[in-house]
This record gives structure tokens, sequence and C-alpha cells, in this order.
């Protein structure tokens, strides 16, 4: 089964749910926002990230939480350990849906010819 991070009001992660119930695949659900992300969970992340992803791609630098930072933290040069304290102060700037299988990431974001590459 697969696990999806991710924030359930977020229209990517809603696309994504309709995706996955429309190819009748089951998968559990995680919110973000309700205490599942730790440090230890996102550092194993970054560590083992597949390509064609990187640990940057966790972070989501298009979406509105990225632009409603404040300058000051939005032009440091993120390194992984500040990648992980961002995430976890505010886990809607983590890009989403991460989808897992076997505790290993997929895909992240929202991309159909990913998706059935390593979904179906």
């Amino acid at each position: 089964m697969f696990e999806v991070f991710g924030i359930k009001n977020c229209n990517t992660v809603k696309k994504s749910l309709t995706w996955l119930e429309e190819k009748k695949i089951s998968y559990e659900f995680l919110d973000v926002k309700k205490s599942v992300l730790n440090e230890f969970l996102l550092k194993n992340w970054m560590e083992n990230i597949p390509e064609p992803y990187t640990w940057e791609n966790l972070i989501n630098k298009s979406g509105m939480t990225w632009r409603k930072l404040p300058d000051s933290k939005k032009n440091i040069a993120l390194d992984k350990k500040q990648a992980i304290k961002l995430i976890l102060e505010n886990a809607s700037i983590m890009k989403r849906p991460i989808i897992l299988k076997n505790k290993k990431i997929l895909t992240i974001g929202f991309d159909e010819f990913q998706f059935e590459k390593k979904l179906l």
C-alpha cells in the first residue's frame, strides 16, 4: 500500500488522490499538518531521495507559503538541516503530495507521467 503525505485541502493533493482512486490504487493518507512529520523522517527522506528528485524538491518554492516567508528566510542558502527546520516550522512549505511505498519516496508533487511509471 502507498503512503500519501499531504494536506487534505491542497488542490494538487486532491488531484493526486482522485488519480489514485480512479486507478483503484489503495493508499493511506497522512496529513502533514497533524504531526506526522519529524526530523528523523525528513532526514531519512533527504538521505534516500530517488532520481530524478533532490532533497531540494521537498521545498515548494512556487507556493504561497514560500512567497509569504520573510526575505530573511528566503534568501539564505538552504542546506538539509535548514530545510528540515523550515518544513517542521511550517508543513505547508513542503511540496505535496509525497508518495511512498515501503518507506521509500516514489514521487513528489503531481506528475501524471511519474505516477503512471512508478505507481501502476
